[in-house]
């Protein structure tokens, strides 16, 4: 039996890797499209450009580790998760996360807490709680490319 080669280890190996970079790739779009940011947002908040955002969305590049583990990060999914063909695990991940919004003991037990919490604040440090929120919620808008609400 032959001993394969350096170089038939690395064509297989570019190979898995160029798999991974379409399979990454597929994942990243879809979990960015079902929560309806941009690639202008995303390549914002990777510090990196729109350009090579689409590169690695079509498989044609490889994210370094630190910016792969950012993408990870901003969607929420598991390096495991955004590896996995056919984007199964966001699928399943989604799945879950809406069966646990409709959840009504749990809405009203978050409801409570949070209540209670805005009861120790004194009313300018609930102004600031609020104006924090507003600035949240702007950001979300101008990064799903809405139209900011004026307030």
């Amino acid at each position: 039996m032959k001993e394969k080669t350096q170089t038939q280890n690395a064509v297989k190996d570019k190979g898995f890797i160029t798999e991974k970079s379409l399979v990454f790739g597929e994942n990243m779009r879809a979990a960015r499209k079902q929560r309806g940011f941009t690639s202008d947002s995303l390549a914002s908040f990777l510090g990196i450009s729109t350009a090579y955002v689409g590169l690695i969305e079509r498989g044609e590049r490889c994210p370094s580790l630190e910016t792969f583990l950012k993408i990870c990060d901003f969607f929420g999914e598991s390096p495991e998760t955004m590896l996995t063909p056919s984007g199964a695990g966001l699928a399943v991940r989604e799945t879950k996360l809406a069966a646990r919004n409709i959840d009504e003991e749990k809405k009203k037990r978050r409801h409570k807490m949070v209540l209670s919490m805005l009861d120790t604040f004194d009313p300018v440090e609930l102004d600031h709680v609020v104006n924090m929120i507003k600035s949240f919620k702007s950001y979300v808008q101008m990064c799903r490319g809405e139209a900011v609400d004026e307030e």
